[in-house]
């Protein structure tokens, strides 16, 4: 995957070969250039079932309707961080704790795909993945 100049660099560099996840056959590599670091920020996840409930029009339109004064961009960024806050506060008083199921079972079939990489034909464990 790589060429001769690349081996000049003397760049540390690092790929990790993620899990396929529920539905694709495809594992995910990312490479980094430079020290690898676990850490970072978590990505911002929108759940559907938020839409449903009768204050979620409401908290949209308080935050999206503020006033804010600044570049375009700025704002746009502005009522996006706002309106995280309170969708998660949304969240935590409505939904609490799903986003820590989610994980579990996210974990937990991460796991069983790190064991089907190294054992493709045992039928317990292509159950449990297919579940």
């Amino acid at each position: 995957m790589v060429n001769t100049h690349w081996f000049t660099l003397q760049q540390q560099a690092h790929v990790h070969f993620g899990t396929p996840g529920a539905f694709s056959d495809h594992f995910p590599a990312s490479v980094q250039l430079g020290p690898w670091e676990l850490h970072g920020k978590q990505n911002f996840k929108f759940f559907n079932m938020w839409a449903a409930h009768p204050r979620f029009l409401d908290v949209i339109t308080r935050h999206w309707t503020m006033d804010i004064y600044r570049s375009h961009m700025y704002i746009l960024c502005k009522k996006l961080k706002l309106l995280k806050r309170a969708l998660k506060e949304l969240n935590n008083l409505h939904f609490s704790h799903i986003s820590e199921r989610v994980a579990r079972a996210e974990t937990k079939l991460d796991n069983i795909q790190l064991l089907l990489q190294n054992n493709r034909d045992n039928r317990h464990l292509l159950m449990l993945d297919k579940q």
